[in-house]
C-alpha cells in the first residue's frame, strides 16, 4: 500500500476516533461491511473509491482535490479549525454528579413521584455515555432546576426535569451533538402525552 494510502486510511480511523464511533456504528452509517472498515484502517487492503467516499460521508468529511500548491495552506486550515479533541467531559461528569445529589437531597415527599425513578435511571444511562457527555451547561440546567424544585411546582416541575434529562440521554444515545439540547424548543402541534390539557 502506497504512502498516500496508508495516510488517508489513519485520517478515516482517527476521524472515526474523534467522533466516537466504533467500526461497527460506522459500518451502519456508510453501508460499508465492518470487516472491510477493519481491513481500510490496519491497511490491508486497497482502498476503493466508492469505499473511501461512504466513509467520508458518514464521517461528515468532505473529498477534494486541490492543487498541490495550496495543500500546505489547506492543511493548515484543517489543523487550525477541525483536528482539535472536544472539549474535556470533566465538568459535565461533575455537573452529572451534582444533580444526582441535588436529586437524592429532594424532600421524601416528592421521592413518591415516579419523575424522581425516571431521573434516576436517566442519570444512570448518562452516567454509560460518560465518555460523549460533554456540555456541562445542559446538565446544570437540570440540576439547577432540581434545586429549585420545592419552590416551582413539586411533581409538575419533576416531570418537566425528568423529560429534559430523557432528551438529553436520547441524543447521547444517538450520536447528537449534546450543544443543541440548549437550541429553544419548539412545542409540537401534538403530543402523546396528557401532560397539559385545556379543559
Amino acid at each position: 500500500m502506497s504512502y498516500a494510502s496508508e495516510n488517508i486510511a489513519a485520517s478515516l480511523k482517527s476521524a472515526r476516533e474523534n467522533k466516537g464511533l466504533s467500526q461497527r456504528e460506522l459500518s451502519a452509517r456508510s453501508g460499508v461491511p465492518q470487516s472491510h472498515i477493519s481491513k481500510i484502517e490496519s491497511n490491508a487492503v486497497d482502498l476503493r473509491l466508492s469505499s473511501l467516499a461512504s466513509l467520508a460521508h458518514a464521517l461528515d468529511l468532505e473529498l477534494t482535490m486541490i492543487p498541490r500548491k495550496s495543500a500546505p495552506a489547506v492543511r493548515s486550515i484543517v489543523r487550525s479549525t477541525g483536528s482539535h479533541k472536544p472539549q474535556s467531559n470533566n465538568d459535565a461528569l461533575r455537573e452529572l454528579a451534582r444533580a444526582q445529589r441535588a436529586l437524592d437531597t429532594l424532600p421524601k415527599a416528592l421521592h413518591e413521584s415516579s419523575a424522581v425513578e425516571t431521573l434516576q435511571k436517566q442519570f444512570q444511562e448518562m452516567n454509560e455515555f460518560r465518555d460523549m457527555l460533554k456540555d456541562a451547561d445542559a446538565i446544570k440546567g437540570i440540576r439547577t432546576a432540581l434545586e429549585a424544585v420545592e419552590n416551582s411546582g413539586g411533581p409538575k416541575s419533576l416531570e418537566r426535569i425528568a423529560k429534559d434529562a430523557q432528551r438529553l440521554r436520547n441524543m447521547l444515545a444517538h450520536g447528537v451533538l449534546s450543544y443543541m439540547i440548549d437550541e429553544p424548543t419548539s412545542r409540537p402541534a401534538y403530543s402523546l402525552d396528557e401532560d397539559d390539557s385545556d379543559g
